[in-house]
């Protein structure tokens, strides 16, 4: 008798546990096909009256020894030359002196003249030629108080010896 009760009591519990398991695969099938309903349906809300907080002027400055040059789909946005440790970015037209730079790790910081750039997280490739070349994900460029988030931003750095 007390084996026959012991069972009973196993059979009910494990059923109770297998019931609650076919409930919660259910309700998280559920879920993921609802969110994934979901995200296809999100709307892209553009905002016309968006404007950058100021536009960075493409130059036609090409790669050199001892010259970083930072480009976004094939346009050289602004440059740092190490032998004269001078550079320039074009901002709304404007020529800004860049008169430090600075390398550590996978990031650069260029500034000067109430300008600075921070590029962070680079991802380098192989040295080729007396050059490397790299990938930032995001760099910031901040004047006068305004930040513009740059992407995809290209880096060929030929180190002067």
């Amino acid at each position: 008798m007390k084996n026959t009760l012991h069972f009973i009591t196993f059979a009910v519990l494990f059923s109770c546990i297998k019931e609650n398991d076919k409930v919660s695969t259910q309700n998280i099938t559920q879920n993921v096909e609802l969110s994934a309903t979901d995200s296809s349906k999100t709307a892209v809300i553009k905002n016309p009256d968006y404007s950058a907080a100021f536009e960075i002027t493409p130059q036609d400055i090409s790669p050199e020894q001892g010259r970083l040059v930072f480009t976004q789909n094939g346009k050289t946005l602004f440059y740092f030359d190490q032998n004269s440790n001078k550079g320039i970015i074009n901002i709304d037209g404007k020529n800004y002196a860049l008169t430090r730079f600075d390398f550590n790790e996978n990031n650069y910081t260029l500034s000067g003249n109430g300008v600075s750039i921070e590029a962070s997280n680079g991802d380098f490739k192989d040295m080729v030629s007396d050059c490397v070349y790299g990938i930032f994900p995001q760099v910031k460029v901040a004047m006068d108080g305004k930040i513009l988030n740059l992407t995809n931003i290209s880096l060929q750095d030929c180190p002067a010896y």
